[in-house]
């Protein structure tokens, strides 16, 4: 019995997740977001195996400082962490897009996350040319 209480809990459950992500997949200003998002998200996965494969060696400058010069510096795979927070920062504003559907002002809440996303991954894809240029020039 516990088994399939489990489960029947578990198909609500995807049902309900479901029903959410598809309210936030009809707004016409979602698709266009994630579309945005998502090109950026490719830009910034193809400027990281880029900085990856050109390296000389195994160490990479992570971040520059104007005052203090050079600050982190890290192993050449820590380069994949950025475009994984992008992601992750996408799917945590979709998962809270997608948990306020039910709310009057939904549309407001898709416009406020989404936009948010996407000027986070402007910075990111900013973030990965400067390392860029950092390491190369």
């Amino acid at each position: 019995m516990a088994y399939s209480n489990l489960y029947a809990r578990f198909y609500v459950l995807a049902g309900r997740a479901g029903t959410a992500l598809a309210a936030v997949w009809h707004l016409p200003p979602s698709r266009w977001y994630l579309a945005a998002i998502g090109g950026l998200q490719i830009i910034a996965w193809l400027e990281s195996f880029f900085i990856y494969h050109n390296l000389a060696d195994n160490l990479l400058v992570l971040h520059y400082n104007v005052d203090f010069g050079i600050d982190l510096v890290g192993a050449a795979g820590r380069i994949f962490f950025y475009p994984l927070i992008g992601l992750g920062i996408l799917a945590l504003n979709a998962a809270v897009a997608a948990a306020l559907y039910r709310q009057k002002d939904f549309r407001i809440f898709v416009h406020f996350l989404f936009s948010a996303a996407l000027v986070f991954a402007i910075f990111l894809d900013l973030a990965l040319f400067f390392v860029y240029l950092i390491n190369f020039r």
